[in-house]
């Protein structure tokens, strides 16, 4: 991993997912979180980052249930000496894949999971060196990955797509008993996440629908200034239910890698509102499974949401439509897919 997170955050839970999956078809699964990774910022200096380490142990992983037989440990950097000896290794995040892409052959063979096209913080030259590392077969979550990725490398690369866990995630709440006005949002102070252009759509829409009710979440603290018909929920425990007593879900990302909180509303019954960014069109198609708008567009936001609230028709049918498409991420799928291509790299 990058690092330890101490919060929910989408791509960790992915590779949670197949740590946990994995273990249960009999693998011996060890995560390691590296305390150094190159390029990553850091709040505090190294030599309090290893205490802290020390300190911490893994009780700040509450916020996701690992399987009974999963070890974990932290290491200096991702260097031979730190890094156990393993037949495949499974990395995510560019700048450690180019670290593993280095470890000797003892550290096992190199799978390099690309969750995102991931250049928001520069070093292109470097990002795209990451995925020709030697002797690493590339993941992508997303097809649109594939097609940059194999653009700056030989290396073989597979789509395994991000799933969804029906059982934690699933319709809960009749799609045409919600309240119209009734809306649910991701909160991020990520400018990439595009927060403010949907707030900004909110209060438009507000203005025609008085009755208008907004739930946010998110990881950081709640915003300021916050108006009382906009709820905060920080870090929520209960994603399900917050869910499905929401009509609409509003996703206004300038990028994703693929956007799991938008397939988790899908999945509990939301009409999906989201940005027309590479990320979000492996599952919405816009008037089938979506409505798409403009990156940054505020104005065609509120429009697609008002939309929506007159024509509560036209929401329970984009909602059951997206509903149905998301079934087909099923992490039982993705899970097959990783197993058969580590023992296909095992047997070669």
């Amino acid at each position: 991993m990058p690092f330890k997170p101490r919060r929910p955050a989408g791509g960790f839970r992915v590779m949670y997912e197949y740590a946990n999956r994995l273990s249960a078809l009999g693998y011996s699964v060890h995560i390691t979180y590296p305390i150094k990774t190159s390029f990553m910022e850091y709040r505090f200096h190294y030599f309090i980052r290893r205490i802290l380490s020390f300190i911490e142990g893994f009780r700040t992983n509450k916020w996701f249930h690992f399987g009974p037989h999963i070890t974990m440990s932290y290491a200096s950097s991702v260097q031979d000496e730190y890094i156990k000896d393993a037949d495949i290794v499974l990395v995510t995040w560019w700048s450690t894949a180019a670290e593993v892409g280095l470890l000797s052959p003892e550290k096992g063979k190199k799978i390099n999971l690309i969750q995102g096209f991931e250049n928001w913080i520069g070093h292109e030259d470097l990002l795209f060196k990451s995925y020709n590392m030697p002797n690493t077969t590339n993941v992508v979550v997303a097809s649109y990955l594939k097609d940059i990725v194999d653009q700056h490398t030989e290396n073989e690369t597979i789509v395994i797509s991000n799933a969804i866990d029906d059982k934690q995630f699933y319709l809960s709440n009749p799609i045409e008993s919600r309240k119209q006005t009734s809306i649910c949002m991701q909160y991020s102070t990520q400018e990439i996440k595009g927060s403010r252009y949907g707030i900004e759509a909110l209060k438009q829409v507000k203005n025609s629908f008085p009755e208008l009710t907004v739930d946010l979440f998110g990881v950081c603290p709640e915003p300021e200034d916050l108006p009382d018909w906009m709820t905060y929920y920080r870090a929520p425990k209960n994603l399900n239910e917050l869910y499905n007593r929401n009509a609409i879900f509003l996703s206004n990302s300038l990028t994703e890698g693929f956007g799991l909180v938008s397939v988790e509303a899908l999945s509990c019954g939301c009409a999906l509102i989201c940005t027309d960014i590479a990320g979000h069109r492996e599952y919405a198609f816009d008037e089938n499974t979506a409505l798409l708008v403009k990156p940054e567009d505020s104005k065609e936001m509120a429009e697609k949401i008002c939309f929506l609230i007159e024509n509560d028709r036209d929401r329970i049918n984009l909602a059951t439509r997206g509903n149905k498409y998301v079934k087909n991420f099923s992490w039982d799928e993705s899970v097959k897919k990783m197993d058969n291509l580590i023992k296909r790299l095992l047997n070669d």
